[in-house]
């Protein structure tokens, strides 16, 4: 049987990502680490960083911080390697939003994921859960696409949906998938608020065929109806999965992008 390729392995760390996120600190403590006889200590940021860590991180109180390299990175190494995901990506994630780390460190903490082929990516301070490499750059494109074209909505309401179907939320994850779309059908007509209008508004404007509204609407249907996941406690809202948050993030991700496109090349 053919092993399942690393992007779809949600809910799992490869071997390989963990060997990367070390190297990458490892290389950003050995560019800041400062060495005076047999002491190995941080001085300015990183000594401001270490000390955060011990505190705000591990949670110790700071009278027992020892600002020594060689601890910290050791510490840091055996984390890396051994914590559960979710605890992993929170370092991760704390490292990446420090003020006192640099951009080199950063640009290499989201290049692991990538580079590990994992079914993350490391977005704006955020881990992102995107399923298939193909899935993740269609909703790296919508992402940027939606930045660059001033939709600031859109593209939050897409990195909420990363964010939610990272820790597990489904239903939170395809709801905002939805909002997304809903936000850029929004900025094309203000008339509308969700997206069954907007999806008409767009076809008579000439944005989008009416054979593939209709696949849009029978799909935004299902959240939406009176069984939808929209409406709390529904039966629909119970069989939601992972796989149909992946998808749905895809979809609509894709979806931002093909507005996006069609909103430039009207007259």
């Amino acid at each position: 049987m053919a092993q399942i390729p690393p992007q779809l392995k949600i809910g799992e760390v490869s071997p390989e990502l963990r060997r990367l996120l070390d190297y990458a600190i490892s290389k950003e403590i050995h560019r800041v680490e400062h060495t005076t006889g047999y002491s190995v200590y941080f001085l300015g940021d990183w000594e401001e960083v270490a000390s955060d860590f011990h505190v705000l991180f591990l949670a110790q109180p700071a009278s027992s911080f020892r600002n020594n390299a060689f601890q910290i990175r050791g510490a840091l190494e055996k984390l890396v390697l051994q914590l559960k995901i979710g605890q992993l990506f929170d370092l991760i994630e704390f490292l990446v939003r420090h003020a006192g780390c640099s951009h080199r460190l950063k640009s290499d903490l989201a290049n692991a994921f990538s580079d590990a082929r994992s079914a993350y990516r490391l977005i704006d301070g955020q881990i992102l859960a995107i399923g298939t490499e193909q899935e993740g750059a269609a909703i790296e494109s919508a992402i940027l696409n939606a930045e660059a074209n001033g939709d600031i909505a859109a593209r939050q309401h897409l990195i909420a949906s990363g964010v939610e179907l990272r820790n597990g939320n489904w239903v939170s994850s395809v709801r905002e998938s939805i909002h997304a779309v809903e936000a850029m059908s929004r900025k094309i007509d203000p008339t509308t608020k969700t997206l069954a209008p907007a999806l008409k508004a767009l076809e008579r404007k000439g944005y989008i065929h009416g054979s593939l509204k209709a696949g849009f609407e029978k799909l935004y249907g299902y959240t939406n109806d009176e069984d939808g996941i929209r409406h709390a406690l529904s039966d629909a809202e119970a069989r939601v999965d992972e796989v149909d948050a992946l998808f749905m993030l895809g979809a609509c991700a894709s979806f931002v992008s093909y507005l996006i496109a069609k909103s430039k090349a009207q007259p």
